[in-house]
């Protein structure tokens, strides 16, 4: 393949273990477990901090965590003063939108080689007092989870976002029965990527300093090995509890995790001695209203390849989130793809779904698989709290 000036290229990328929540991740800052993973993807890309003029990182829990987290990584990281970042709230595609962005920005001729960071740390949301400012002279406080309102609960429906599913689930007639089925698949596969070392060599140990030495987190803890359908049919309804399918064990996990990636130009790579991975061939989003967000994906991968010149029967892989089976179950519906081609090492329900993440781990996690399976052309896209859904078309180099 003879790549031209301006294709924009990925060199180099890495991502945390997924974390439970409030499990192995749960004492790790935002910006640490951040810079751990960037310093990573720097050094497999081969780049020095001090070549690099942009990153920008996307995440919905910026709260306790100062000011701009994805300048405090790009310090962290060694990157000069010089250099600039941003971070972006898209919710679930925060980490895409954010590639998104630093694309832009080497296509107009903005910066050369920059970081893209995916991350959130659920477990340490924080509790807002959001009248606090004015003082309380009598009664009872009330404190409002961050964890919920920030991203769990749509802003935009006034509803928890598994409302959202169980409308999706409604309107294409998908039952419990095939929700649960598809979430122990995910968990299925999870596991056997685990075990058979599938995609491991993408995960930076995480060193964490605790009162009896060092341990070091390095495996998905999310997949469970003991979940069965007998056992995912004894959950009820969580968010309507009269004839409601949509269940704890049929949704996406809350948890933790980093990812991060170095992009940059063909030209750029080739000056300088990088090698790419895999080409950015589109990256595009696409609105559908916030009470049915879930079906997102359907409407932009289309989009996208539209965008990349390709036609679905061109794809060999697709890594789509699963926020809720119900709701990747509509999306295919429309799409209608073999699960064959579609996250063969498990997804946000198995793997868990760190919002910020998984927007950029959803791509890298697409290239590992191709070059595992000797495979060409990927698509990443999830639904998006809201209704703004995204997706990215890649190639492999």
């Amino acid at each position: 393949m003879e790549l031209k000036d301006k294709d924009i290229v990925i060199v180099g990328y890495a991502r945390s273990a997924i974390g439970d929540f409030l499990g192995g991740l749960k004492d790790v800052s935002l910006v640490d477990l951040s810079t751990t993973v960037a310093k990573a993807a720097m050094e497999r890309a081969g780049v020095k901090p001090e070549d690099v003029d942009e990153l920008g990182m996307g995440c919905i829990y910026k709260h306790g965590n100062g000011g701009n987290p994805g300048r405090q990584v790009e310090i962290k990281c060694g990157i000069p003063a010089e250099a600039w970042a941003y971070t972006v709230d898209q919710q679930c595609a925060s980490g895409m939108k954010a590639l998104d962005i630093v694309r832009r920005s080497l296509l107009t001729d903005g910066c050369e080689l920059a970081v893209v960071v995916g991350a959130d740390v659920m477990s340490r949301a924080p509790y807002l007092c959001l009248n606090g400012r004015t003082g309380f002279r009598m009664g009872d406080v009330k404190m409002v989870d961050a964890l919920t309102k920030e991203g769990l609960s749509c802003a935009i429906a006034g509803y928890h976002m598994g409302v959202t599913a169980e409308n999706l689930a409604d309107k294409y007639n998908i039952s419990r029965q095939e929700q649960d089925e598809l979430a122990l698949m995910s968990h299925q596969r999870a596991i056997a990527a685990i075990d058979s070392g599938r995609g491991k060599q993408d995960i930076v140990p995480i060193e964490i300093k605790t009162r009896k030495g060092v341990t070091v987190f390095d495996t998905d803890e999310h997949p469970r090995r003991d979940v069965s359908l007998e056992s995912m049919a004894k959950l009820r309804p969580a968010f309507k509890p009269d004839g409601g399918t949509v269940t704890a064990g049929n949704a996406s996990g809350i948890n933790d995790g980093a990812c991060a990636m170095v992009v940059t130009t063909a030209r750029y790579a080739k000056e300088h001695g990088l090698k790419p991975i895999a080409r950015v061939l589109a990256v595009e989003s696409k609105g559908v209203p916030a009470e049915v967000m879930g079906i997102g994906p359907a409407y932009v991968i289309p989009k996208a390849l539209e965008k990349a010149g390709l036609t679905a029967d061109a794809i060999d892989y697709y890594e789509i989130n699963e926020a809720f089976a119900a709701q990747f179950l509509a999306c295919n519906r429309e799409l209608k793809l073999s699960m064959d081609k579609v996250n063969r090492n498990g997804s946000g329900i198995g793997l868990g779904h760190p919002v910020g993440m998984t927007g950029a781990r959803i791509i890298t996690a697409c290239i590992s698989e191709m070059i595992a399976s000797g495979e060409q052309y990927g698509v990443a896209s999830l639904c998006v709290g809201g209704g703004p859904a995204m997706a990215t078309v890649l190639e492999i180099v």
